[in-house]
């Protein structure tokens, strides 16, 4: 039986959806995500404190220390950059009182987020827009702190997106980044060479644009951001995908039944992931760094 969504999806909000960038992955029912994501639908790694905690509180863990690496309080404008479904942005919002903008290439993500915020009642303090991350065309430091919740790897032009948050940020103001990096650059021949990597760029777009933690630091560097923090959240991300991963078996039926195609895509990907990340070659690193 299809799982209950309060959203009403259809195939017509793809129409206007660019999707050289993101690819076809992010097009997908939602309602394929619900049922294996947390319920903030957060598409990137949890952070887990304790060793039975589950993966809404990992979840949870993550935006809370994200909100104190950034310094988020009341009234702040948050740019989220490849915002996804927006569960990060709405919980923001609704627990921090902030603004939050964000920013993909998914009409139908852009839908559901907004869905989402009116049901949470944070509606008025957030924004979606669908557009290219080269096109932001927002006033000079128009945002207290911006972030990347693993999004940058689909993006190649990274120097340059980070001079543009340069340029959006208030002096003092943070950007946050958590993101897949190589452990080191001779990984490098190796990833863009293995089949599977090739599959999961093919599905998600641009994934082979992936860089290491120290190039990452030097890009932030050369747009004259300082970086502040570097930490390692690779295990996290084990036991992220991992529940994923069993989250998609135990919803084997009704995936299948909303999309057999994107059901088999969906756990390919996620144990090619696990598996770079069990081996080492994947690496997962929280970064913060501020405008001077």
């Amino acid at each position: 039986m299809l799982v209950r969504s309060k959203f009403q999806w259809n195939q017509s909000m793809l129409e206007s959806t660019p999707v050289r960038d993101s690819g076809v992955h992010y097009n997908n029912d939602p309602r394929l995500f619900e049922l294996f994501l947390d319920s903030n639908l957060n598409y990137s790694s949890g952070v887990f404190c304790a060793d039975d905690e589950t993966l809404d509180q990992a979840q949870i863990n993550k935006m809370q220390g994200i909100a104190a690496s950034l310094g988020i309080k009341e009234g702040q404008r948050i740019l989220d950059v490849g915002c996804g479904w927006s569960g990060p942005a709405v919980y923001f919002a609704e627990h921090y009182g902030c603004h939050i903008t964000g920013v993909n290439l998914s009409a139908a993500q852009r839908a559901y987020g907004l869905n989402r915020a009116a049901q949470h009642g944070v509606d008025g303090r957030v924004q979606i827009e669908v557009k290219n991350v080269l096109d932001l065309d927002y006033p000079a430091a128009s945002f207290d702190s911006i972030m990347f919740l693993e999004s940058i790897i689909h993006m190649p032009e990274k120097e340059a997106i980070f001079r543009s948050c340069h340029d959006l940020l208030r002096p003092g103001g943070k950007i946050f980044i958590q993101e897949s990096h190589y452990d080191r650059a001779s990984m490098r021949g190796r990833y863009l060479s293995d089949r599977g990597a090739t599959e999961v760029d093919r599905s998600f777009g641009n994934t082979m644009d992936m860089v290491t933690g120290g190039e990452m630091l030097c890009l932030l560097e050369s747009a004259e951001l300082i970086p502040l923090a570097l930490q390692d959240i690779s295990m996290d991300y084990v036991r992220t995908l991992s529940l994923w991963l069993q989250n998609i078996d135990r919803h084997a039926e009704p995936m299948m039944e909303l999309s057999r195609d994107a059901y088999l895509m969906l756990r390919r990907y996620l144990m090619i992931a696990l598996n770079t990340y069990r081996e080492g070659g994947t690496v997962c690193y929280q970064i913060t760094a501020s405008k001077r």
